[in-house]
């Protein structure tokens, strides 16, 4: 949830004037996939594996592609979507 806050969503177009570019949000914006690769980052440095952080694209509620963090744990999997709090 934290970086859900932490992060302003911003089209990759209107960032960067470009239709889809990965990046670590380092100044504050940006869009699914880069809210998927801060939050790898964090868990991986509060010692999650990395073999255990997926990135995973689906389709979101209106049929547009959409990444999220997919988690495995010895509790089952759980989805981190930045579309989603819970």
């Amino acid at each position: 949830n934290r970086v859900n806050r932490d992060i302003e969503p911003m089209t990759d177009m209107d960032h960067w004037g470009v239709p889809e570019k990965w990046s670590y949000p380092t100044d504050g914006k940006g869009d699914c996939e880069d809210y998927v690769l801060e939050k790898r980052k964090r868990l991986m440095a509060a010692g999650f594996p990395r073999q255990s952080l997926l990135i995973t694209v689906v389709r979101d509620k209106k049929g547009d592609g959409h990444a999220v963090l997919m988690v495995r744990t010895d509790r089952g999997d759980f989805i981190l979507d930045n579309q989603e709090p819970k």
